[in-house]
């Protein structure tokens, strides 16, 4: 591609037939990624500068989260990333086509800590019934929080679920994770010395 093209990594839907395969979004087959609720998109950035051979496709429900990551985007020249205003739990359901993301981020969600708020948590069984279809065999789910009461309501769902297995095993989740970007929140509560949870799950 002519790194002078303009780059333009919104994903308007609005004109498009829905479902969508990787083709249609990237306009390439090559190994794709999907981050959920990607905030001001320095996470997504920061992996697609790192690995430019695969896709990533953000979604984020709040507009001015939105717009900062796609100004991120260009100001980084980041040519392997596309990015959805839309709700994540309607976009998993209905925009995209089965098996088409090799790993799926979901960092730091609002961990509604509130009892008779929890309902609103994102991880639930019907979620994870549309991610699973969308993930390709061997595809990876990461999972990343500092509420630790979250960690455990997620990590029970995906046990329950049992199409997911955890890779940290009865532990559960890792401390650390090598090599991995760390996003603005992660950032500021490492600088407040809270601990970090990492969960990841295979197909």
């Amino acid at each position: 591609m002519n790194r002078k093209t303009p780059i333009k990594p919104e994903l308007d839907i609005s004109l498009i037939s829905l479902p969508l395969n990787k083709e249609e979004i990237f306009g390439n087959d090559n190994n794709s990624a999907l981050e959920i609720g990607f905030g001001e998109g320095e996470f997504i950035v920061e992996i697609a500068e790192n690995n430019p051979d695969w896709n990533y496709l953000g979604i984020e429900i709040k507009y001015f989260r939105y717009k900062k990551a796609v100004r991120l985007c260009i100001e980084h020249n980041v040519r392997n990333v596309k990015l959805l205003h839309f709700d994540a739990d309607m976009a998993v359901e209905q925009v995209f086509k089965p098996n088409i993301f090799d790993r799926v981020y979901i960092n730091f969600p609002d961990p509604w800590p509130k009892d008779r708020h929890k309902k609103h948590r994102i991880i639930n069984n019907t979620f994870l019934d549309n991610l699973y279809k969308l993930m390709n065999t061997d595809g990876i789910l990461e999972f990343t929080s500092d509420h630790l009461d979250y960690v455990t309501h997620t990590t029970e769902h995906f046990e329950n679920h049992k199409k997911f297995s955890n890779i940290y095993g009865e532990k559960g989740y890792s401390g650390t994770i090598k090599n991995r970007p760390a996003t603005k929140f992660e950032k500021e509560f490492r600088d407040e010395d809270r601990p970090i949870y990492y969960l990841a799950f295979k197909k």
